[in-house]
């Protein structure tokens, strides 16, 4: 391997450090890497690739499980580092714990590989949760694929991958309702028909995911069962109620939000706050800045962060003489 030191993050390096020193701390018996090293695993050559997975096929599968782990986090936090060709092997390693890290750690990724990828772990894989992963993974492919008005049978292709999970009745509820919930940004009536039918089950589980679809489809035609849900006697339907009414973006739904950021349930609570920082308008505005005086930090830190949000996304200049520090920054 070559001895050519390569420019990474300053937040992880100080000193130059080569690859041969990276291969020799991933191979070591003691902890992993440090983030240093790991950082310089970002955009591999193909033949620095080889030399990689030869060393990384023999790690023990904790090992392999905390780097996964750790690059994940180091790309969701840092948008220079790219690790997804060490993502993409790990999807086929016989690891659940790596494969699973692999569908988190690709999560920005939009290729078609990966989304042929994830419909056949949804159909292949032996493990359940890396199958709702997968099936969860396909949410923002179908968000693209209704936004494309260029490619119709792309959406097509995905709603019936997608439904006929779903429409299984012998497969695993989790899957079907992660299934359900991915390919709610589809605007196609069988999609809407899904979603009907999930909320028409016996099934809360079920009801729940279609409650989460309702706002995922951002369909104002799901408003007035998102609205009379938020009066529903079980918290979680009032909890995905009030999210799904934020993914809308109705004013007609704040009044119902106003009033449940004095439910009895702390999730509720905060789900209405979030719901009226991302709809917005005066009396959402209102509601916020008047829960600043609320005991409960918790609540007043949720509304400082929905009023932030409602100023930087929509209005940034309309609440700039309001003090939403005014309580003290906890």
């Amino acid at each position: 391997m070559t001895k050519k030191t390569r420019k990474i993050n300053r937040d992880y390096l100080s000193i130059p450090i080569t690859l041969d020193e990276v291969m020799e701390s991933l191979a070591a018996a003691s902890a992993v890497p440090p983030a240093a090293h790991l950082a310089e695993l970002s955009d591999l050559s193909p033949e620095n690739q080889k030399l990689f997975f030869k060393t990384w096929q023999g790690l023990p599968d904790v090992k392999r499980q905390t780097i996964i782990s750790r690059l994940a986090e180091m790309a969701e936090d840092h948008i220079e580092f790219n690790f997804d060709a060490i993502f993409k092997a790990g999807l086929e390693d016989e690891d659940a714990e790596v494969r699973l890290g692999s569908i988190n750690g690709l999560w920005e990724n939009q290729q078609r590989w990966l989304e042929e990828k994830l419909v056949r772990i949804i159909q292949e894989d032996t493990a359940e949760i890396v199958r709702i992963s997968a099936a969860g993974a396909l949410e923002r492919f179908c968000l693209t694929a209704e936004l494309d008005e260029a490619e119709p049978e792309h959406k097509n292709r995905l709603a019936g991958q997608l439904l006929s999970v779903y429409n299984d009745s012998e497969e695993l509820i989790d899957i079907r309702r992660r299934a359900l919930e991915a390919m709610a940004p589809l605007n196609l009536p069988e999609v809407r028909a899904a979603i009907d039918d999930a909320y028409r089950s016996s099934d809360i589980d079920l009801k729940l995911s279609a409650l989460y679809a309702m706002g995922a489809s951002c369909n104002p035609s799901w408003l007035p069962v998102l609205i009379a849900e938020m009066d529903s006697s079980d918290a979680g339907l009032r909890y995905e109620a009030a999210c799904a009414c934020g993914e809308m973006n109705e004013e007609e739904a704040v009044p119902c939000l106003v009033r449940l950021t004095t439910d009895e349930d702390a999730d509720v609570r905060a789900a209405s706050v979030t719901a009226l920082g991302k709809i917005g308008g005066q009396e959402a505005r209102q509601a916020l800045l008047a829960l600043l005086d609320q005991p409960d930090p918790v609540l007043r830190q949720t509304s400082r962060e929905a009023i932030r949000e409602l100023e930087i996304y929509q209005d940034p200049f309309s609440a700039s003489g309001f003090d939403i520090d005014r309580t003290g920054g906890e």
